[in-house]
């Protein structure tokens, strides 16, 4: 049983930003990783919710498949990646090196954020359809 309180349910992009933050130093997921450990959308779904984040959300450790972030931001990420040694090549992630693997306690978080995910789509509205 989880010890991990549930949020009764939340909207798509609240919980990216949420996956976002658990995401540790040193370590990041690809767009198309959060959209898969929420088990909702895809890597554009999870990129444009990355895009409305809020301020204290660390940006840098979600990013492209190929290691890199959009080019406005490509600067401000790589200070980032540099100040947490971040696993890189030249100027991308070393993905096969940085992929964030959570473990036991952070997986029940993740499981809880998904379960609020799919809470907020079986809404009573939802049945009306």
């Amino acid at each position: 049983m989880s010890t991990v309180p549930t949020p009764a349910s939340l909207e798509y992009a609240e919980a990216v930003h949420r996956l976002a933050a658990l995401v540790p130093p040193g370590v990041v997921l690809s767009y198309g990783d959060v959209a898969e450990l929420l088990g909702s959308g895809g890597p554009r779904q999870a990129g444009k919710a990355m895009a409305s984040s809020p301020s204290a959300t660390p940006w840098w450790r979600i990013i492209r498949a190929d290691g890199t972030l959009p080019p406005l931001l490509a600067e401000q990420g790589n200070t980032a990646w540099v100040s947490e040694d971040t696993p890189r090549k030249g100027q991308r992630v070393d993905m096969s090196q940085a992929r964030w693997q959570p473990d036991d306690a952070q997986w029940e978080q993740i499981q809880s954020l998904k379960a609020a995910l799919q809470a907020s789509y079986l809404s009573p509205a939802d049945d009306q359809l």
